[in-house]
């Protein structure tokens, strides 16, 4: 695991305090043409703290870990390292390794037929006498896991592994260069639950392991939870940098946006009406208890609880995804609990699921085909689609929803960005004209200014009448943009606040309540049972 490190220095130390950062990045710009993609930006990463890097789409922070990574040169700037200048002229991506600096980008590199050590030392492994040092390989291989605090073999095929798993792979990946730099690109945008803790604890440890960790997310609350530091990017430029524990929430989206977050979120134009939702005693499985709410038309309610609550599990309840029973009204037709989705769908429900990637797109097909296939019966001549009412209305769609690719639809989903992505998902959907829309992390993993995109469409869909409800683990968001809100913990709704009544210190009380309620009904259960 030992090796030496590149002496191709520009100068001598620059610096000697202890204070000195691992990594320093000093008026770096960048220009593509006439195009300025970095103007100017500063940034220095201790040993042992994780630094955020935060900003919408295209402010700059995919170009700025490329230059950290020796995959492009900045037009202007200076990085140092451990107060050494680094020759940008010289530098590449094995060479930034060799200096200690590694970048785990949001798209996985792993083979998938390959072992976790194969993988690990891809074009860097061991060797004695000339020949492959299988041994040594799976045992640096463990060390690195076990480092890592993690149980996976080294032996193990990656394609058998979790999403979490091949993260954790990349991470070992990255450290296998004895990196003391590690820039994370959107590490957690496809994790949730278990495998998103399971993330955060191994950048803990990374932390303690005196790393300095670089953190790219569009997840506000998991940067406040986890990093030290933050650098915020707004059209290329830094618009704030400083401790976490200096911010605040709105603060930071404030710098990123350059307007307050209550103008981010549109407000209700028309009051509600009648319930276009209702439902009574449903009892959906994998849920505690019976479940009884509505949402009403022209109203969006949104439904917050903290990871294992059970909202996901009760949004597939209502769409006939998870059995179910009880009843479900939908402008006062009792409809039972649906047994499948497409009589959910048939009765005027919608739901945009939580993993846009795995179960609301096919990635490897155009947006055309996305979008419109929810309604194909729509295009249909005999046995065929007709392919011009299919562009037509794919057209349409990328119009109505500013969705950012060729107008006639024709590129793949997967070449899209999220926000944009999760557009195409919104266009499939709502050409089936629902009458209720269920929304699952509606904005995960989408920068902020897609986020107020959305946010402006499900306002507007409200307004014309249909009843929404929101589920997301951002409770600025569901305080935002909801009518109403809903609280889930341990499977069961314990409480509901108006639009006026619902702060954080609210919603936190009533999820604190709830799981004392349910911690003690099933004390007390166990102790009638004995």
């Amino acid at each position: 695991m030992n090796r030496e490190r590149s002496t191709r220095w520009d100068i001598t130390d620059t610096t000697n305090t202890t204070d000195m950062a691992t990594l320093e990045l000093d008026d770096i710009t960048k220009r593509y043409g006439p195009s300025l993609v970095l103007r100017g930006v500063s940034l220095a990463a201790r040993a042992g703290e994780v630094h955020a890097i935060v900003g919408e789409n295209g402010a700059g922070k995919s170009t700025l870990l490329k230059i950290m990574a020796g995959v492009t040169a900045p037009t202007s700037g200076t990085m140092t390292l451990r107060g050494k200048s680094v020759a940008f002229g010289r530098l590449d991506p094995e060479e930034a390794q060799r200096l200690g600096v590694s970048v785990v980008h949001q798209e996985f590199s792993l083979i998938p037929a390959m072992t976790v050590a194969e993988n690990v030392f891809l074009g860097r492994e061991p060797r004695r006498y000339g020949l492959l040092d299988r041994r040594r390989m799976l045992a640096d291989a463990a060390d690195l896991l076990d480092r890592l605090g993690s149980s996976i073999s080294p032996t193990a095929a990656v394609e058998t592994l979790s999403v979490a798993s091949f993260q954790i792979v990349e991470i070992a990946k990255a450290l296998s260069v004895d990196a003391d730099v590690v820039a994370m690109d959107e590490p957690s945008a496809v994790l949730s639950g278990a495998e998103l803790e399971q993330l955060f604890d191994v950048v803990s440890v990374l932390r303690s392991q005196g790393v300095a960790v670089l953190y790219v997310s569009h997840r506000l609350d998991e940067v406040f939870s986890i990093c030290d530091r933050y650098t915020v990017l707004k059209d290329g430029q830094v618009s704030g940098t400083g401790l976490i524990g200096d911010v605040s929430h709105d603060e930071l989206v404030t710098m990123m946006v350059g307007r307050e977050v209550s103008q981010l979120f549109p407000v209700a134009s028309v009051p509600p009406g009648t319930p276009r939702l209702e439902v009574r005693d449903l009892r959906v499985a994998g849920l505690a208890g019976p479940v009884s709410f509505d949402v009403k038309e022209r109203e969006i309610v949104g439904l917050v609880g903290l990871n294992g609550a059970g909202r996901s599990t009760l949004a597939k309840g209502l769409f006939g995804a998870v059995p179910a029973r009880g009843d479900i009204l939908i402008d006062g037709v009792r409809r039972g609990a649906f047994s499948r989705s497409d009589a959910a769908m048939d009765a005027g429900v919608a739901l945009l699921p939580e993993d846009r990637k795995k179960e609301g797109l096919a990635l490897d097909k155009s947006v055309r085909w996305n979008a419109s296939l929810n309604v194909l019966a729509n295009f249909r001549r005999g046995w065929l689609i007709g392919a011009r009412e299919e562009k037509v209305f794919a057209a349409g769609a990328v119009d109505e929803f500013d969705i950012r690719t060729e107008r006639d639809a024709s590129a793949v989903a997967s070449s899209l960005s999220g926000g944009n992505q999760q557009k195409v998902v919104l266009a499939k959907w709502l050409a089936t004209r629902p009458k209720v829309l269920i929304l699952d992390e509606p904005t995960r993993g989408i920068d902020v200014g897609s986020k107020e995109q959305i946010y402006a469409i499900v306002r507007g869909l409200a307004d014309d009448g249909m009843a929404v409800l929101v589920i997301s683990s951002e409770l600025v968001e569901v305080l935002g943009l909801s009518d109403r809100v809903l609280v889930m913990a341990d499977g069961r709704i314990v409480g509901e606040l108006e639009r006026a009544e619902a702060t954080e210190e609210n919603v936190v009380r009533l999820f604190t309540e709830g799981h004392s309620r349910a911690v003690a009904a099933a004390t007390q259960a166990r102790v009638d049972e004995s």
